[in-house]
């Protein structure tokens, strides 16, 4: 018999001791069993034994038994919990409805904060994170050279493109990779029957490379490895190009395209998602056979997918050894060295994206104070409340789960909200993006920014609700309900730990605010500076002309040359044009010479010595046309070719011979030991003809000549952007079959050349001005919570004499103390913070005091405006009624 009480058979049968009651139940089944057999005189053996043969198996009874009830248990569990869910939403509705505006001030907060995380967590994703659609993306990396001394100078970020024999080798040989990829970026023309020719962006690759990104032709096939030895003329061609100009029509393929003057038929159309890493402006219009043979001399663009236990280093290290040694293709290249950079690396806008990011989640975290205040005077509005819920046998766990749920519902309408604030926000992004930050036309909002966004109001929704259950928890029920329905706080120090808190979140957020403000008047005072500088030459009326010449017409430099010295003749005798020059790189572009650099009287530099020597190709009219001053010497002649003269800038001058005379000194480039002696025979000033954000002073090097490659032809002329299609005109009469020439003034992309960080700060302005506006709403908040609480306080003061000027000053300086602590914490953060801006400052440095000076000001005048209704309400207490209130 079992010792336990009769009672438990009745206990909770199907609550949490289910089970256990079960055993009891039929332990007491068989043991009444049992006494029955033996009152009718049998043994107890013998009665046990009946006992089994008359209930049968029990273990099995009891195996279903207690399916049962766990069965029952649940489905009671899940009743329950859904009802008490239903009750809560229910509950929670109409309590936030009682407060619309209350409710609607918070639901707007969170959209802000969420909506600006959402549209920047776009761009950072499909950028930073995800920039490339490729199957095992994180292994992806893009090969490339770089010269024996590393990267160019001044930081800018140039990549040599490995040769074709270079390429083929690491092929055959590399083991590193799972596949390697090359492929080639350039201009052709395209035309249909009856238009007129255009450029369009191609890029020739293998058919290898539309399985190494995991893509298939929307409509038709990608062409062959016969079709890419040069055995058929074919094209695939993008999506884009498929919708804007064939209308989508699926018979496209077989229809016949005039490619750089050669006719192709197009096989298939790739969807926009096939994509490279490194376009230029935009997205490929074509998608061409790559004959790696033929481009052994114009190198390629080469990306891989390394294997999984790989490191990049390792990686590197085999190119090299392959490089340097491989003699199946008669490689020897140890002026050059392999670097693998994954597709985030390259993007240019990288480092403002970073700083952006930063600055979004500081939004949300104000964002988030300022929710946290609403919820703070909210519960302290609820004490009465929720002491008689208490006092009516709510739970503090059943407290708890209300206010979790009335912060989650206001989290998932943030949640909606900032999704919308977002989408639109991020459509306004992109439209207005300057031209040098296409990559932004990628950005997109998919089901992974829902994700995060969802993600985000769970987090906030969770933290909001503890902070309404803490403050709920640390009220007396007794002290509240004994305090009676008219004072809103039930005692004065748990209302100053209140206010504590509140004021804390105010500090915080202020401090947050100031941090931001110190970036954008550093960003401001940055754009500020590269639009009132000196570029060092003329850049008003100055255009540049550039052509694209089809490969196999004009081949060679005795063909090209006479071209454009046949288009400079022609357009110096068009009335209103003051001069006429070429240029290996036209302003705003650069061109570097790849080899060793030697001034006389040094030894020769080690072999295989390699660096990036920035120079330019230049007529002789370059300096005068372009309105660079010459600090002394000589400007080139139709001779300073032969001669093998040069030209070099100020900054030249003051790294190579500092406080000395370079003219008459020589130097060479050396390529493979070899080189000519070039002497310099001017001092050129230095000038911005990179744009407004280069260094000036960087060292720059003229040649005279342009080289074999197509020049720029750049022109001055009076008559402004009228001359433009006349200029263009003079292409079109020397060969009609030429595309309509790409020109552009110098003068608005020397503007242009700044959109960056124009675009940068202003995003950063409005980032700014959201936190500080939330900033102010919050200190309002706590001071205009404040004069409520201290409304009878005010008026006994104001009874027993006080001023109103004193009145005022206690509660503006309650608000200043707040406001200037704050930013004291902001400015003292911000030092570390600039380190962010590092690269996008220009002029400023990032210590720079009136930047902190200005920012702190700004805080504290937002500060006075915040504190300033709060102050009226409080002059506006009439003491008679104040102290009659309890």
């Amino acid at each position: 018999m079992s010792s336990d009480p009769k009672w438990r058979r009745y206990h909770r049968f199907f609550g949490r001791r289910g089970v256990a009651d079960l055993d009891d139940e039929l332990r007491f089944h068989v043991e009444m069993r049992v006494r029955d057999y033996m009152a009718r005189g049998m043994s107890e053996p013998e009665a046990r034994a009946a006992t089994a043969q008359r209930l049968g198996d029990v273990a099995n009874a009891r195996d279903a038994c207690v399916t049962i009830t766990t069965r029952r248990e649940r489905r009671m569990t899940r009743a329950q919990i859904v009802d008490a869910l239903v009750q809560d939403v229910k509950f929670a509705f109409r309590s936030l409805g009682r407060q619309k505006g209350w409710t609607a001030v918070a639901v707007v907060t969170l959209a802000l904060g969420i909506g600006a995380n959402s549209a920047m967590f776009s761009v950072v994703n499909h950028l930073l994170l995800n920039p490339l659609p490729y199957p095992n993306a994180d292994r992806i990396v893009l090969v490339s050279q770089e010269p024996s001394r590393g990267a160019a100078p001044g930081g800018v970020s140039v990549m040599l493109t490995p040769m074709g024999r270079v390429v083929s080798a690491w092929r055959d040989h590399a083991r590193s990779f799972e596949a390697l990829e090359p492929y080639w970026l350039s201009d052709a023309t395209i035309q249909r029957s009856g238009e007129t020719a255009r450029v369009a962006q191609t890029a020739e690759i293998l058919p290898s490379l539309a399985a190494f990104a995991g893509q298939r032709p929307i409509v038709g096939r990608m062409f062959t490895d016969a079709e890419a030895r040069g055995e058929a003329s074919v094209v695939v061609i993008s999506e884009s190009l498929w919708r804007s100009h064939f209308g989508a029509d699926e018979r496209v393929v077989g229809t016949v395209l005039t490619v750089s003057e050669k006719p192709v038929t197009i096989v298939g159309v790739m969807p926009g998602t096939f994509q490279l890493p490194r376009g230029r402006d935009r997205d490929m219009d074509l998608w061409l056979p790559l004959d790696i043979a033929r481009r052994d001399d114009d190198g390629l663009f080469l990306i891989g997918r390394l294997h999984p236990a790989i490191t990049r280093a390792t990686a590197v290290a085999e190119l090299d050894s392959i490089s340097h040694r491989d003699l199946t293709h008669g490689v020897n290249n140890s002026r050059f060295r392999a670097t693998l950079k994954g597709p985030a690396d390259v993007v240019d806008f990288k480092d403002a994206l970073v700083m952006l990011s930063v600055a979004v989640a500081l939004v949300l975290l104000i964002a988030c104070a300022n929710v946290a205040h609403l919820l703070l005077a909210r519960a302290s509005t609820r004490t009465r409340e929720m002491a008689i819920r208490a006092a009516l046998g709510a739970g503090t766990n059943r407290l708890f789960r209300q206010l979790l749920t009335e912060s989650m519902i206001l989290s998932v309408a943030g949640c909606i909200g900032g999704l919308v604030i977002g989408g639109a926000g991020l459509r306004v992004l992109v439209s207005t993006r300057p031209d040098s930050v296409s990559e932004l036309a990628a950005a997109k909002m998919d089901g992974m920014t829902f994700l995060v966004a969802a993600l985000l109001s769970v987090v906030t929704g969770i933290l909001f609700g503890v902070v309404g259950a803490v403050q709920a928890a640390r009220h007396s029920t007794h002290e509240a309900l004994k305090a009676g329905p008219l004072l809103t706080s039930p005692n004065r120090a748990r209302g100053g730990a209140r206010g504590g808190a509140r004021g804390l979140l105010v500090v915080t957020e202020m401090a947050l605010s100031t941090m931001l403000l110190v970036g954008a008047t550093l960003l401001l005072r940055s754009v500020i500076h590269l639009q009132n500088q000196n570029a060092g030459f003329d850049a008003k009326g100055l255009y540049s002309l550039e052509v694209h010449l089809p490969e196999d017409r004009y081949r060679g430099t005795a063909r090209v040359g006479a071209f454009f010295t046949e288009l400079a003749a022609r357009a110096r005798a068009i009335p209103g044009v003051q001069g006429v020059t070429q240029a290996s790189a036209g302003p705003l572009s650069m061109s570097y010479k790849i080899g060793a650099l030697q001034l006389e009287g040094q030894p020769n530099p080690p072999a295989g010595t390699t660096e990036f020597i920035p120079y330019n190709g230049v007529g002789p009219e370059f300096f005068r046309l372009m309105g660079i001053r010459m600090v002394r010497g000589t400007t080139f002649t139709d001779t300073s070719a032969a001669a093998l003269q040069a030209i070099v800038n100020e900054g030249f001058a003051r790294k190579h011979w500092p406080g000395q005379s370079p003219i008459g000194r020589r130097l060479r480039i050396l390529y493979d030991g070899k080189g000519e002696w070039h002497t310099i025979v001017g001092v050129a000033a230095d000038a911005m003809t990179r744009g407004l954000t280069e260094d000036a002073g960087e060292p720059l090097l003229y040649m005279p000549g342009t080289g074999v490659f197509r020049p720029s032809v750049i022109v001055r002329t009076s008559g402004g952007a009228r001359m433009m299609p006349v200029l263009a005109g003079i292409v079109s009469s020397i060969d009609r079959r030429l595309p309509p020439p790409q020109m552009s003034s110098v003068e608005l992309q020397m503007q242009k050349s700044i959109a960056r960080p124009r675009f940068t700060m202003f995003l950063l302005m409005i980032f700014t001005i959201v936190a500080v506006g939330l900033a102010a709403i919050g200190l309002y908040g706590v001071l205009a919570y404040s004069v409520a609480q201290r409304t009878r306080e005010i008026g006994i003061r104001m009874a027993l004499g006080a001023s109103r000027r004193l009145v005022a000053r206690s509660v503006l300086s309650q608000g200043l103390a707040l406001a200037v602590l704050g930013a004291l914490i902001g400015l003292v953060a911000a030092r570390g913070g600039v380190k962010l801006l590092g690269s996008m400052l220009y002029g400023v440095q990032q210590g720079d005091a009136a930047s902190f000076a200005v920012s702190a000001v700004v805080v504290v005048v937002v500060a006075v405006a915040a504190c300033l209704w709060p102050v009226r309400r409080a002059l506006s207490v009439d003491p008679l009624i104040a102290m009659r209130a309890e």
